[in-house]
């Protein structure tokens, strides 16, 4: 989701009350930390001169993500001086980009959100942001844990979602199937929805949802090289506590080859 705790929609994507609005707003009840759905490389951050011509300037200052799966993120309205990213950056889904502001074209603080797809038109953005294309307020009740886990794939029905909805199956990936027998990286436990308990996950550098079935995934831990080859295949996870992991695991495996070269050597000598 953008924020963190409650994310508040108060105008939605071509409602009837707007149209013609081609994003929704979303207000962080309780963190005011835009970030960012899906992962991506920094094409735009920052302001649009009004004498530039053209609407852009509405937005304010805001940064645009063109995104692993070719599609364009905006995150608008941001507090002058607030953006934490530059353009050319890499980005993955989580990454903070600034600080919700009310610049531009804009009543009150508030992120206007818009996904554009690979022809730039607008398409309905709500389920990127984890919410639905409704005012109300939709709240991320991630569980943390220590270990870091993985979704295991182990049937070929294993659907893949954009939102944690039994309706919004992405086919644009494997045609709306997760691979078996691969582990995706799971960003958190969201709790249950529609009947099901709903993970977020990470599928080829994008945040995606799944529904926790036993007859077709589960809910693993991985030693930390295997974790961090799942990692990199997918893209997006932050690596950085796995590769410290991993060099401790490596660390402790030579500790434990010396000990053992030292033990034979006092065995030859006796």
């Amino acid at each position: 989701m953008i924020f963190e705790g409650r994310n508040r929609v108060t105008s939605g994507f071509r409602l009837a009350a707007r149209p013609n609005h081609n994003g929704i707003d979303i207000v962080g009840d309780d963190d005011k930390t835009v970030h960012a759905v899906a992962g991506g490389t920094v094409g735009f951050a920052g302001v649009v001169s009004k004498s530039a011509g053209g609407l852009t300037w509405q937005w304010g200052y805001y940064v645009r993500i063109d995104g692993n799966d070719n599609r364009k993120y905006y995150y608008c309205h941001l507090v002058a001086g607030s953006l934490l990213v530059r353009a050319g950056q890499r980005v993955q889904a989580g990454t903070a980009l600034g600080t919700m502001g009310n610049t531009g074209y804009s009543f009150g603080a508030h992120t206007h959100f818009e996904v554009r797809n690979i022809y730039g038109t607008a398409i309905d953005p709500a389920s990127y942001a984890g919410v639905r294309n409704a005012v109300g307020t939709y709240t991320d009740t991630e569980s943390e844990d220590d270990n870091m886990k993985f979704l295991k794939v182990t049937s070929g029905k294993c659907e893949v979602f954009t939102a944690p909805d039994v309706n919004a199956v992405d086919k644009s990936y494997n045609g709306g199937k997760l691979i078996e027998g691969t582990c995706y990286p799971v960003q958190a436990e969201v709790g249950s929805s529609g009947g099901y308990s709903w993970v977020r996950i990470f599928v080829a550098g994008v945040q995606r949802y799944a529904a926790v079935l036993a007859d077709r995934c589960q809910l693993v831990t991985l030693s930390p090289g295997d974790a961090f080859t799942a990692c990199v295949a997918q893209g997006g996870a932050d690596t950085t506590e796995l590769e410290k992991q991993l060099a401790e695991a490596n660390a402790r495996a030579d500790e434990a080859d010396k000990r053992l070269a030292s033990a034979k050597a006092y065995v030859a000598e006796v």
